[in-house]
């Protein structure tokens, strides 16, 4: 299992980074180089998961599972975020030239906390394939591809995610672990 960087697990680190989640109007950390990702054995078992509202769309279990569920990192959400998370589900998903989500997948989902690890390399900004947060009267929340980094996101009921449509220009895949931990 890889190492949360030694930076995120300082005192002062958490302390700021609690602040910086429970200040925001839509409540989200981003945080770069957050795991050793060279020392991870990238090779996903993908499968086709083509439905209404996706294309190209390859989904398969998380490349992270283990690690998504550990104790070590449950417990870094509790403290950076100053909620209960529950483990619910991990996927890896990669996106394609020409691949697109739609919002209305997330409807009826409950309050939840959404974590993204973006394993992404060489992403070139006209390709899009963005990461979407949008709750319901307020800004949305739009994340660029960033290797290596993890984004969370506190989503209410009603609020939706998705990863944005992808170019047909574009030259590689857009490629994450999507986790859910449900909230009280």
């Amino acid at each position: 299992m890889p190492d949360i960087h030694f930076y995120y697990l300082a005192k002062e680190t958490i302390s700021n980074l609690k602040m910086i989640f429970n200040s925001s109007d839509v409540p989200f950390l981003r945080l770069s180089k957050f795991l050793d990702i060279e020392s991870v054995d990238y090779k996903p078992n993908l499968v086709d998961d083509e439905n209404i509202g996706y294309f190209r769309r390859k989904k398969g279990p998380a490349i992270l599972e283990d690690f998504w569920k550990s104790t070590e990192f449950i417990d870094f959400l509790c403290n950076v975020t100053d909620l209960n998370p529950k483990f619910s589900s991990a996927n890896h998903l990669s996106y394609s030239a020409g691949d697109y989500s739609l919002l209305h997948m997330e409807e009826s989902a409950p309050k939840r906390l959404a974590v993204v690890y973006d394993f992404t390399k060489k992403w070139r900004l006209e390709w899009g394939g963005n990461d979407l947060y949008f709750s319901p009267g307020k800004e949305h929340l739009i994340c660029n591809r960033d290797y290596g980094s993890l984004m969370i996101v506190k989503l209410e009921k009603g609020d939706l995610s998705c990863t944005r449509y992808v170019s047909l220009k574009s030259k590689d895949s857009a490629r994450i672990d999507f986790v859910t931990y449900d909230l009280d």
